[in-house]
């Protein structure tokens, strides 16, 4: 019995006030590591690329880009030809000045077409005069993302 005695009455354990401490600094460890876990998930939205399709055909001696999906960050009245596309024919941007004033953007299902006048880019197929046989090297930019980046041959 006195042998048990000797356990009760020896206490060496840490202080009350060292283990709260302890449980604290754990918590704050854990909701810390849950922050950065979860924050670097969600992620901003502009961070985001924008994820619009498109599809890019030869069309009698033009090339016909059509917008098949539109991307998450598209206007109700659809992307601005003036801000947010950019088309470019053999590394050079092309002038959006044959759009039609009245169309004020590329809306989904909508062509623009590329061909041999100025300015090569036009959203009515017959204002083009049509490309010479060669391979030519597209390159879509909407808003700051690359969409399609590839060469069309055209016969």
């Amino acid at each position: 019995m006195k042998a048990n005695r000797k356990f009760i009455n020896n206490y060496n354990a840490i202080s009350a006030v060292i283990g709260v401490i302890l449980m604290v600094a754990i918590t704050v460890a854990i909701a810390a590591v849950a922050f950065v876990y979860f924050t670097g998930m969600l992620g901003g939205p502009a961070d985001e690329k924008e994820n619009a399709g498109i599809t890019v055909i030869q069309d009698s001696g033009r090339i016909k880009i059509t917008l098949i999906s539109s991307g998450d960050r598209m206007a109700d009245d659809g992307y601005s030809f003036a801000n947010s596309v950019i088309v470019r024919l053999n590394g050079t941007a092309l002038d959006e000045s044959g759009i039609d004033p009245a169309n004020t953007g590329w809306e989904l299902g909508e062509s623009i077409y590329i061909g041999n006048s100025n300015p090569a880019l036009d959203d009515s197929r017959g204002d083009v005069l049509a490309l010479g046989g060669a391979d030519y090297s597209i390159t879509v930019t909407i808003m700051d993302t690359v969409i399609f980046d590839d060469k069309v041959k055209v016969l």
